[in-house]
């Protein structure tokens, strides 16, 4: 679904990025790990054209992006979600309609289809996405990725500033829309996301330091010292 080969991207004459190169099929999760300040958030704004490409190529589908618009990506079916991602001063349906405005015009009816999902929601439509909690801020932000209808979502940092409860919330419905045919490149620091992986990707510095499967990873003692103690 998603392939980068040799990317390269970083802030004016700084390389964040330094020739990264993986594939992500469709309906997977790929979980990018790395400490703070390894790239993965540079990462994940390249890829969603936030950020220009300095070298390298990102393909979507079969269709080189590496020069589209985020635009022109969203329109492709791939979705960036920062860590806070909402309106507060609109009201959840007015976040959910602006969502699904993004990539085409849609009405209530697939607002409706959306909320299925959703039900937590389902009764504080008026209310504004202010009112929130930080956990339900996140679940809103899933439910706008699936109003908008993309195929592929790049979550940063979900986990980020929740409770334990709200991070179990968020994996289950990662899950769950995982389930339904969604596919996920998540940048994270918690451990927790890296278990529910189909590959884990350690970045550090801009490179891939390793990559594979959590279980087999977290079995090195120097990988675990440097990633897994975050």
């Amino acid at each position: 679904m998603l392939k980068i080969n040799d990317l390269v991207c970083g802030y004016g004459n700084l390389n964040i990025i330094k020739g990264i190169s993986f594939e992500l099929g469709a309906n997977e999760i790929k979980v990018l790990l790395s400490l703070n300040g390894g790239g993965k958030t540079t990462l994940l704004k390249c890829l969603s054209g936030l950020i220009p490409t300095k070298g390298g190529k990102i393909t979507l589908e079969g269709k080189d992006i590496s020069n589209s618009s985020p635009r022109e990506r969203v329109k492709a079916g791939m979705l960036y979600i920062p860590e806070w991602g909402i309106f507060p001063s609109l009201t959840i349906r007015e976040n959910l309609i602006l969502a699904s405005s993004a990539t085409r015009q849609r009405g209530n009816s697939d607002i409706s289809s959306t909320l299925e999902y959703f039900p937590d929601l389902k009764n504080r439509l008026s209310e504004k996405a202010a009112s929130l909690s930080g956990g339900q801020r996140k679940i809103l932000m899933l439910a706008m990725a699936v109003a908008s209808g993309s195929k592929l979502l790049l979550l940063d940092e979900p986990s980020s500033g929740l409770s334990p409860a709200y991070v179990d919330r968020v994996l289950d419905t990662v899950k769950m829309l995982k389930e339904k045919g969604m596919t996920f490149l998540i940048a994270e620091q918690n451990t927790s996301f890296s278990e529910i992986s189909d590959e884990l990707i350690l970045v550090e510095l801009g490179n891939i330091a390793s990559r594979g499967k959590y279980e087999e990873l977290r079995k090195n003692d120097e990988i675990k010292r440097k990633f897994f103690s975050l």
